[in-house]
């Protein structure tokens, strides 16, 4: 059953919705959007996740991170930091469920990071972790703002107004520290053709976590797996290491 929830910060309200299986305790699965994204995911994706996991017992939370959707906020207000913050309310509010079972994480893009860093902080309370193209590579995509144009208080990013806080935050940061921190059940899943987030990448972060991580290779796929075959298989692949 799907059921409209929203959680309070101390920045604004989160709105999303909560999956939530026939039986009395669960496994709950925490999905995090990436940069311009929002709680349906692209092409759905993460309300057919959440549909396929609550057939499966496994309940779901996905929200709007500020700025983005329907959560409070402004875009252009949104860093690096605030939704980290916001992901760790949404775990320690998961946390409190007595309900719950165990705590799943699946993040994409950004919101793959996103996951990455909330499992440096919470490595044993996170049992199984999914990340599709990781933006490990944020620093390095944003590093042409601060060269290439004037420094401003923000900045036009394809339509999106981001804040030189953000890009300094994300400057700032080395997502490939401390990788192996998490030890429990990993699954990554990247495209081979991702010029967002470049395939190649993978190569490195692969090195830094553990040997027992489960990677898996989309042949021709972009980074938001905008064929139907690979959607598909994306979904059925994070399903299956899920349940």
């Amino acid at each position: 059953m799907q059921h409209y929830c929203e959680i309070p910060t101390p920045k604004g309200t989160l709105r999303g919705f909560f999956h939530k299986p026939a039986c009395d305790h669960h496994p709950v699965c925490l999905i995090f959007h990436g940069f311009t994204g929002q709680k349906t995911g692209t092409k759905f994706c993460y309300v057919q996740l959440s549909r396929m996991l609550e057939a499966k017992g496994i309940a779901s939370f996905r929200f709007d991170f500020l700025g983005s959707g329907e959560s409070d906020g402004n875009f252009v207000d949104m860093t690096f930091k605030d939704e980290l913050a916001c992901a760790r309310v949404i775990l320690e509010e998961t946390m409190k469920m007595e309900n719950c079972t165990e705590i799943y994480v699946l993040g994409h893009s950004m919101g793959g990071a996103v996951a990455s860093e909330l499992a440096k902080l919470y490595p044993n309370v996170i049992k199984k972790l999914v990340l599709w193209a990781p933006a490990f590579n944020l620093p390095a995509a944003l590093e042409y703002l601060t060269g290439q144009v004037e420094r401003s208080e923000s900045y036009d990013h394809n339509g999106y107004e981001i804040s030189d806080a953000f890009v300094e935050d994300i400057l700032s940061r080395d997502f490939y520290q401390d990788l192996d921190t998490y030890q429990n059940d990993l699954l990554i899943i990247h495209g081979t053709k991702d010029t967002t987030v470049p395939y190649q990448i993978s190569e490195k972060y692969l090195k830094l976590f553990h040997d027992r991580t489960k990677f898996i290779s989309i042949e021709n796929g972009n980074h938001n797996f905008d064929h139907l075959p690979d959607i598909k298989y994306v979904l059925k692949s994070s399903l299956e290491f899920l349940e």
